[in-house]
């Protein structure tokens, strides 16, 4: 759930692989329930896991998340148009025109809330702000050297 959400468009960031085109949307904070978030890179796998039934935060003056795919059921509150009630996927490529809305990010997003139910968001960064994850489970797993012969 963003609360104060709003959909700023598409922008380029610089990533280790370079540019990619990222969906980026701001709000006064962020709340995951059942956080589930894996992380690979070359040397493994990390794995972070809020407890069960928990609700982790994301905090900061202006949280500012930027996403390559954001999947789910979106729904929300606050002026603009509404989402259609079925499960979306917007990428950088496809993006829907009631998150395009002028007149939602024209708002006072302060009483804006952008809930997205059942999500699943990949290449997912935050900036300025603080995640709190309620009784974390990390497990950190290694990666297989590829097989000869």
């Amino acid at each position: 759930m963003l609360l104060g959400g709003v959909f700023r468009g598409v922008v380029t960031v610089e990533s280790g692989a370079g540019p990619k085109r990222m969906l980026e949307f701001t709000a006064r904070s962020v709340e995951v329930e059942d956080l589930d978030l894996e992380v690979r890179q070359t040397i493994g796998t990390w794995h972070l896991q809020a407890a069960p039934g928990t609700t982790s935060t994301v905090v900061g003056d202006s949280v500012t998340l930027y996403a390559e795919t954001v999947a789910g059921t979106f729904t929300t509150t606050g002026q603009g148009a509404s989402p259609p009630g079925d499960r979306v996927t917007v990428t950088p490529s496809s993006i829907p025109l009631w998150l395009l809305d002028p007149a939602a990010a024209a708002s006072d997003s302060a009483s804006r809330t952008i809930t997205i139910k059942n999500a699943a968001v990949s290449q997912v960064s935050l900036t300025r702000a603080t995640l709190t994850v309620p009784r974390a489970h990390v497990r950190v797993g290694s990666v297989s050297a590829p097989r000869r012969g």
